[in-house]
């Protein structure tokens, strides 16, 4: 089962728009195209932001015998005019470009689209692995994330029988939330859905270092979350943060299915 396409995940896009705004680029300075392999973006360190940096302007300054610099400036001045979901600068040769909220909300929504209510039941729990190691902690939380997904259609505010449309951004085209703890779990899964998507690692090490980095997440966001506080006040944000549950519980379910082999207990 594939949890997203390509066209989904946004490394992909922004790969895909840096390829051909190096070709615009390469075409009118009637220079030697670049292979597709060579373009490639990696994501920042910064566990908050949706950020990506590439470094293709130092490897074509090899090549076509300009600055770095002067090709990074020259590629964000054309790619600011032709993608309102991607926002670049160029600093001494890299290209930073972080992803609008729009572009981000898009990717978690097709999580979402894909997420089955009715494989919610209440099944017997299978044979779990001691309590104090990581691959429990990540069991434990995907069974959170079934409970309280539960709790939301006991209390009316979600409906198993139909996909949820979650509006995640507010009418200036921002996130409803934006505390540091909602923030890091959108980053997390967004940087796993990449992976997912633009990696062919096997090794199930390296899939649990990822699992592991997005319960830690999704549990410091239920910690620090008044979920259902805001029902009365703000349904439209509760519901975004039920949309942004189901997005962590489902990639969490897929990691444990699919490359660790193991049971994504629906409660623990």
């Amino acid at each position: 089962m594939i949890l997203v396409s390509k066209y989904t995940a946004i490394r992909q896009q922004v790969n895909s728009y840096l390829l051909k705004q190096l070709s615009i680029y390469t075409n009118k300075n009637k220079l030697l195209p670049f292979a597709r392999s060579e373009v490639w973006v990696r994501k920042s360190k910064e566990t908050c932001k949706v950020l990506y940096i590439s470094e293709v302007a130092f490897k074509a300054a090899k090549v076509y015998g300009i600055s770095a610099s002067v090709i990074a400036s020259q590629l964000v001045s054309h790619f600011c005019d032709c993608n309102e979901n991607f926002m670049l600068k160029a600093v001494a040769g890299l290209i930073y470009i972080e992803v609008s909220p729009n572009a981000i909300a898009g990717c978690l929504q097709s999580v979402v689209e894909q997420h089955r209510f009715l494989a919610l039941p209440h099944s017997p729990t299978p044979i779990l692995p001691d309590s104090d190691t990581p691959l429990f902690l990540i069991q434990y939380a995907h069974a959170r994330c079934c409970s309280l997904l539960r709790l939301a259609r006991h209390e009316g505010l979600i409906s198993f029988d139909q996909s949820l449309q979650v509006s995640w951004l507010d009418s200036q085209g921002k996130f409803r939330f934006n505390s540091h703890e909602s923030q890091r779990l959108i980053a997390t899964s967004v940087e796993i859905i990449d992976d997912l998507v633009c990696t062919d690692v096997l090794s199930p090490i390296y899939w649990h270092s990822k699992a592991l980095n997005l319960t830690m997440a999704f549990i410091c966001f239920w910690r620090h979350t008044r979920i259902w506080g805001e029902v009365k006040k703000q349904p439209e944000l509760v519901q975004a943060y039920i949309g942004l549950i189901v997005v962590t519980q489902e990639i969490l379910r897929f990691l444990l299915e699919e490359k660790l082999n193991s049971a994504a207990c629906f409660e623990i």
